[in-house]
Parts: C-alpha cells; sequence; structure tokens
C-alpha cells in the first residue's frame, strides 16, 4: 500500500493506470493458477493467518429467467481458510457456508469469518467460512473501487464514477434509472435457493461431509433465505432437499425459519394461506416481470445504489487518509440517491431534513469522522444501518429529533416499533461548520451522555477496510423480487416459484444457533415472534444467544478484541456450536 504523500504525488492518469494495471495483473496470475473449466479461484487476500480465494462458477440462471447479461450466469463466494489448513475443504473440520442479510454481499460478513475461524483454531479445529455472493452482484460495476483500493487512493474512485475518467480503457456507464429496468425481476427466492444448493453439491461433493460437518446459515434475511433453502425440495426425493444439505443452522440476528409463527403445522391455516397468497405472488411476479414494479432498491433512501457506493469510497479515505480533513462529501455530486441520505440519514431536526440545512456536507470532518458519524449508531438515524464505531470528537454536539426524539423506545407497545426504526441508543449531530470533527474510536470512547465505552464494540479502521472488500460489502441493485418472495413464503405463500417450499418442519429438527445483539432494532421482532410463540400453540421456539450492546451489524463486524480484553462473543458463540454441532 503506497503512502498517502506519494500517491497526492502522482497524476491522476499515472494513479488510474498503476492502478488497473496492479489489480488485473494479480487477478490474472492468481486466476491462471487455479483455473479449470466452468470454475475460477483467485486469492484475493492473505493475511492475519487466513487466506481469502474468490470462487466462480458458470451457472446457467433458471429456464425462467429474462434476457440478461453473461455475467450474470455465474455464481460467487469467498472461500476463508487458515492458511495452514488443508487444500480440499472436506478435509477441514468444518465448512461454514453463509448468506449475506439484505442488500449485503459476500465481504460484508468478512470480520466474523476471521474471528470464527480464529476461535475454532483455538480449539484444535481447522475450519472454513464461505461467504456467499448472490447472482444480482453481476448488475454492479466494482472496476473503481477495485482500483482505487489497489492504488490506495480514494479519488480514482470518485473519478470513476463521477468525472467519466476510464480505467484500462473503460468507463463507468451510469446509474441505471428509477423505473423499468426488469433485471432484477429473476433474483428470487428459488434462484438464491437453487444457487446455494449448487454450492455445495459442486464444491463439497460428499453428502455425508455435508451433512455432518457441513453449517448452513446466514445474517438478517440471509438467515431467513437459509431457512427457505433448507425447506426446498429439489429434485422429489426428500435425500437431496435443502436440510439434508446441512448439518445444523446459524442465526446472525435473525431466524433461520421457513415457518416463524408455525402456519404450516395447522392443516387448516397451511392451506389457507397458501390460497390466500396465491394472487398476490402472482400479481407481484407479473409487475416485476413486465417492469410495472421497481425491480431494486434505486428509489429508496440511504439503501441505494448511490449511497453504497460512497460508502465504499469513504470507507477508502476513511482508511488510507484517516486524519486528513475530507472532501469526498464535498466532492460528490448532488443527486436524489446521495441527498435522500444525507437528509434521512444525517439530519438532526425535521427542520434540517425538508430544508436541507446542517447537511452533512456543511460541516468539516476528518475522513475517518465523516464515515464514522455517517454509520455510528449515535449518528445515523436508520436503526438498521447503525453501527457501534466509536464517538464524534472535537466539537460540540446535540442530540437529534429527526425523526423522532429519543426516549419513546422505552414506552411499552410504541416502543416496540420505534425501536425497531430508530434504533436504542441516542443520536447526535455536528452543530458547528466551522469546527474539524475528528473520531475517538472504540478503544477510546469517553463516557458521554449518549453512549460510554462498553457500547462501542466494532473497529472503525476494520470496518473502513471491510466496505470496499472483494466481492462487495453490499449488493448495490438489491433485487425486490427476493424480498416480496421472502415475505410471501413466510407468510404461508406455496404456489408458484415458492411451490418447491416443502420442509418446514424438518428444518427445526436441526440443530441450531440464534444470535441476538440486545442493542439490534431486529431484537424488536424476534420478541414479537417470542410473544407469538407463547399464544399460538404451534408457533415455533427458538432460544437465543443475547448479546450485550451488538447492533445490527455488529453482530458482522464485532473487533476480535474487545474493550475488556475479551474475545469478540458473537464468533466465540458460532465456534463453540461449531465444535457441538460436528463433534
Amino acid at each position: 500500500m503506497g503512502s498517502p504523500t506519494r500517491l497526492r504525488g502522482l497524476t491522476a492518469l499515472t494513479a488510474v493506470t498503476v492502478a488497473a494495471s496492479s489489480y488485473l495483473a494479480t487477478g490474472a496470475i492468481a486466476a491462471a493458477d487455479t483455473e479449470t473449466p466452468g470454475r475460477t479461484e483467485r486469492v484475493v487476500e492473505n493475511w492475519g493467518g487466513i487466506e481469502v480465494r474468490e470462487i466462480t462458477l458458470d451457472s446457467p440462471m433458471l429456464p425462467a429467467a429474462g434476457p440478461h447479461p453473461p455475467a450474470c450466469d455465474k455464481i460467487s463466494y469467498l472461500r476463508y481458510r487458515l492458511t495452514d489448513g488443508p487444500e480440499n475443504p472436506e478435509r477441514a473440520d468444518a465448512v461454514l457456508v453463509m448468506q449475506p442479510g439484505a442488500t449485503g454481499s459476500a465481504y460484508s460478513m468478512d470480520r466474523v469469518a476471521r474471528n470464527t475461524l480464529h476461535d475454532l483454531a483455538a480449539q484444535g479445529k481447522q475450519a472454513e467460512w464461505w461467504s456467499l455472493a448472490r447472482r444480482g452482484v453481476c448488475q454492479q460495476d466494482d472496476t473503481g473501487i477495485e482500483a482505487a483500493r489497489a492504488a490506495g487512493d480514494y479519488r480514482i474512485a470518485i473519478d470513476y464514477y463521477y468525472n467519466h475518467k476510464e480505467i484500462g480503457g473503460k468507463q463507468f456507464p451510469g446509474w441505471r434509472g428509477f423505473w423499468g429496468d426488469k433485471m432484477g425481476a429473476d433474483f428470487g427466492v428459488a434462484q438464491t435457493s437453487q444457487d446455494e444448493n449448487e454450492i455445495l453439491t459442486r464444491e463439497l461433493p460428499d453428502q455425508r461431509f455435508r451433512q455432518t460437518k457441513t453449517l448452513c446459515g446466514g445474517h438478517s434475511q440471509g438467515g431467513l433465505l437459509t431457512g427457505l433453502f433448507a425447506a426446498t425440495d429439489f429434485t422429489g426425493h426428500r435425500e437431496d432437499a435443502g436440510y439434508n444439505q446441512c448439518a445444523g443452522f446459524v442465526a446472525l440476528d435473525t431466524l433461520v425459519t421457513a415457518d416463524p409463527v408455525g402456519l404450516k403445522v395447522d392443516p387448516l391455516f397451511s392451506q389457507l394461506s397458501t390460497l390466500g397468497l396465491a394472487l398476490p405472488e402472482a400479481i407481484s411476479t407479473a409487475l416485476l416481470k413486465f417492469g410495472l414494479a421497481p425491480a431494486d432498491n434505486a428509489l429508496i433512501p440511504i439503501f441505494n445504489p448511490q449511497t453504497f457506493n460512497a460508502l465504499s469510497i469513504l470507507g477508502l479515505a476513511a482508511q488510507f487518509e484517516p486524519d486528513a480533513e475530507s472532501d469526498v462529501l464535498k466532492r460528490l455530486p448532488v443527486t436524489w440517491g446521495l441527498d435522500s441520505t444525507f437528509r434521512v440519514g444525517g439530519a438532526n431536526t425535521w427542520l434540517d431534513a425538508l430544508t436541507g440545512a446542517n447537511n452533512l456536507r456543511d460541516f468539516r470532518f476528518t475522513n475517518r469522522a465523516a464515515f464514522g458519524q455517517l454509520l455510528s449508531k449515535n449518528g445515523m438515524n436508520i436503526g438498521l444501518d447503525q453501527v457501534s464505531l466509536g464517538a464524534l470528537a472535537g466539537g460540540q454536539v446535540q442530540e437529534k429529533t429527526f425523526p423522532l426524539p429519543d426516549g419513546l423506545q422505552r414506552i411499552p407497545l410504541i416502543g416496540l416499533g420505534v425501536g425497531g426504526v430508530l434504533g436504542h441508543e441516542k443520536r447526535v449531530g455536528p452543530v458547528d461548520p466551522a469546527t474539524l470533527y475528528t473520531w475517538d474510536d472504540y478503544r477510546h470512547t469517553p463516557t458521554t451522555f449518549y453512549t460510554d465505552p462498553s457500547k462501542e464494540v466494532v473497529d472503525i479502521d476494520d470496518f473502513a477496510r471491510m466496505v470496499s472488500g472483494p466481492l462487495g460489502f453490499t449488493e448495490w441493485y438489491f433485487p425486490t423480487r427476493v424480498l416480496y418472495d421472502t415475505f410471501l413464503a413466510l407468510a404461508g405463500s406455496r404456489t408458484g416459484s415458492l411451490s418447491n417450499i416443502k420442509y418446514n418442519a424438518e428444518v427445526m429438527q436441526k440443530p441450531m444457533i440464534t444470535i441476538n445483539g440486545t442493542g439490534s432494532v431486529v431484537k424488536d421482532f424476534l420478541d414479537a415472534q417470542d410473544i407469538a410463540a407463547s399464544i399460538i400453540p404451534f408457533a415455533p421456539h427458538f432460544q437465543r444467544v443475547l448479546v450485550p450492546n451488538y447492533t445490527h451489524i455488529d453482530t458482522l463486524a464485532g473487533a476480535e478484541t474487545q474493550n475488556d480484553g475479551s474475545p469478540d462473543p458473537v464468533g466465540v458463540a458460532i465456534a463453540d456450536f461449531t465444535d457441538r454441532t460436528i463433534g
């Protein structure tokens, strides 16, 4: 990695050329060493005793898929293995195959993967962690991020995505429109389940190994997708069903289930839910197929492609020039996707949100502080995106009242919904445009009226590295089809592309661990499931491992060593469960 001073001395053309050449050459060499027909495997990282390989398999989409580029006829995953572990994964003590959450991609689980493998190694187990990248990553162009990462200069990415600069003769084609694109209409639950099954059966051909040494799971929606995969009948033979490809299941701040309230246990409710949802399933599929409903997340504030790209650029700046005054937010153009995010995610008051006043662009931050304020649980207004990264420093802050003031989360019943949206901590924002705001990381967080060291659990430098990793931290164009399908399937739909989801009860009979952060917005929804299970006789019960102070994203990103010197409790819990399950 070049130093920031030296990199700033390069001309933009030279920096881009060096970055592109370095990245393409490294990828070509690694791929050539392990390339076989229909499969490529290349080393993308090797540090900390863990090697990461990117594996890509040729795999046509399901026959019902519409027109799509050749890049979408491939599936990929990141293979994490100990550098001294066996080359053949079936000689490992265990393999964990994990689905990322909604809008997440393979590298989003980097930290928990490393923590788990290190914890298992401490127990004498050589394991692997496979992070799946859903097929929809074929829709995004990571060229600028990859070149910027290779050169150690975030400006290369800004120039590629927003200033029409070419990299290796390639120019960014532009952001997709808000409406009418039908690409995401085919990336539903059926395709996602088929892809996971194909990776498992092609890459681990010994079914006995899969049944005894392979754990399946995921984070957030990835856990729900795992439950639906496990309940799927792929061939008409029970032994080939999803649940028969896994020794047990891991739920990271989610549930692994195809039937969260037991609708399919009771014959009457099972039939009613199937009949009642047949028409909504058919309508939603048709609207997406004909381009009459948005097929991806481009219209959503915060969770849209331009924001995901900007987070990667901010992460690169925080990684390479953490203490320099940031120019990233000011250099990014004013677009709906970005401006909606800065208003909804960063506003202190309703007036700020409506007028655009006191926008994050209006304040001075170091690169680390700009990244931290946008994502920290005390800065971000949307609970699902909050990370325990530390605290804003160097200037005055004020408590946020947008979209709702803190405190409502603690009101019975009302708080269940409010906490699920806002998170569980006080939120603050900057107030002085003249001050250069800095950042106190999780190790140096002071005790204030809104946080203290025990509540900060993620290393901001580590997280900045994660948001720009290989195969992406996020899935830019997240397909709404997989979201609609998931909700319909969990509500009991078993028609159309969901008709092969059959083995609901069998999933629940396997060993399972459900890990939930006490500071996570998902905790409120899992609490609601607990209430439902106490009322509905046939609803499943899930025994949860509660991790104090962890948010939804923290369960993926907890620092390997916490403030008190203890290891990341999530990695420890998964490692212990793995050890118990594989014997």
